[in-house]
């Protein structure tokens, strides 16, 4: 599970990224065919990722029309989910194109219908897509010894690959920029679990894959290929 071919782009990308809400175009032919086989790429361990252009997002996304659907199927972690639509996210990203994840600002009748959802099969969450109307900005984020209870010289007595991991999964998107998640970071491994009380828990697992993924991205960028395990509140991460 979690195992993903991890671009070299995606490393700038994990940094470059911003949610984006106001979009001065959909994504050309040439960026959707791209996006199109990444998410053909991304359909497995449960998960599917389709693309569509049409009705779909509501008014709160303006300017795109063109937005991925992440369908899982019944008793898929949804950790994977993050997972793997942050992958779409962060080769858009690398792409030059704006996006944002959406747990609510989509018509759900609308989405079921493009889908053909089936019974055993759910929908949580889906991406936009498009060009973005503004550069990208840095977001705001809690400070890394709260994040982990390190300072970046701290980590980097650890391992490269360790700080790497936790630096990048800082700065990981979650709902409201709420970062519902606690990383433990020592010399063998780098864990990301769920705070005991968090706000918008119905989300939190999803959010957590993200952080999961921006963690394996940061240790590739070391040099190292991550392998996620399950552990009590949570997954560890060795690379």
């Amino acid at each position: 599970m979690f195992e993903l071919n991890i671009e070299k782009s995606w490393c700038d990308a994990v940094y470059a990224r911003s949610s984006v809400r106001k979009y001065t175009g959909a994504p050309d032919k040439e960026q959707l065919d791209r996006l199109g086989v990444l998410c053909r790429k991304l359909s497995w361990q449960g998960v599917t990722i389709r693309m569509f252009k049409g009705p779909g997002l509501r008014s709160q996304i303006r300017g795109t029309d063109v937005y991925a659907v992440i369908i899982a199927k019944q008793g898929t972690p949804m950790e994977v989910e993050g997972f793997m639509g942050e992958a779409l996210v962060l080769e858009a990203t690398a792409m030059g194109l704006g996006s944002c994840w959406l747990g609510a600002g989509y018509y759900p009748d609308i989405i079921s219908r493009n889908v053909n959802l089936q019974n055993d099969e759910a929908v949580h969450c889906v991406i936009a897509l498009g060009k973005a109307q503004l550069p990208a900005f840095a977001p705001k984020r809690k400070p890394l010894e709260k994040v982990c209870g390190m300072t970046e010289a701290q980590l980097g007595e650890l391992g490269t690959w360790q700080k790497e991991a936790v630096l990048a999964a800082r700065v990981a998107p979650s709902a409201i920029n709420m970062q519902p998640w606690k990383i433990t970071a020592d010399k063998t491994s780098v864990t990301i679990s769920e705070p005991t009380a968090v706000l918008y828990k119905k989300y939190a697992a999803l959010d957590r894959g993200i952080c999961m993924l921006h963690a394996t991205v940061g240790a590739f960028k070391a040099g190292r290929k991550a392998a996620w395990k399950k552990v009590d509140g949570g997954y560890a991460m060795r690379a």
